[in-house]
């Protein structure tokens, strides 16, 4: 009897930890574009053409307004980092649970919301980093 017991609680564990293992793939997959798109431009390689050299393509302007907004967040702030922090907001915070959207929250009340979550999801230090700013970006500039 206690044999038959152990088997139907194992087989029963095993469903279980798939049927999550799903949901949290559906989750991830469903929650990739529900985060306002920041459109962040490559860097423009310099083009060489027979030893003159010729300048980058200026930036658009609102992608320069974004990288000022980012830089008076934190200095040093680049278009890599808001790349990383809205791939961070949209694969990792949504394996987990459906992404919040920073537009709904104010300054104050997305970084209490980060720092109860950023633990709970183990981002290094950079990685939080470039959530941050890339969030607070979202917010300074309302898009």
């Amino acid at each position: 009897m206690s044999k038959w017991i152990y088997r139907v609680f194992c087989v029963a564990s095993v469903i279980i930890m798939f049927q999550c293992a799903a949901r949290k793939t559906q989750n991830a997959q469903k929650n990739v574009s529900a985060v306002p798109d920041i459109q962040v431009g490559e860097p423009q390689p310099v083009q060489h053409e027979k030893h003159s050299l010729k300048t980058p393509e200026p930036l658009p302007a609102d992608l320069q307004k974004r990288l000022e907004v980012a830089e008076s967040i934190e200095h040093g702030a680049t278009q890599y980092w808001l790349s990383q922090g809205k791939e961070i907001l949209n694969v990792q915070c949504a394996s987990c649970h459906k992404t919040k959207d920073p537009l709904k929250y104010d300054e104050a009340g997305w970084v209490k919301h980060m720092s109860r979550m950023v633990p709970k999801a183990k981002l290094t230090e950079d990685q939080a980093k470039y959530l941050r700013v890339y969030t607070l970006t979202l917010i300074r500039t309302g898009s």
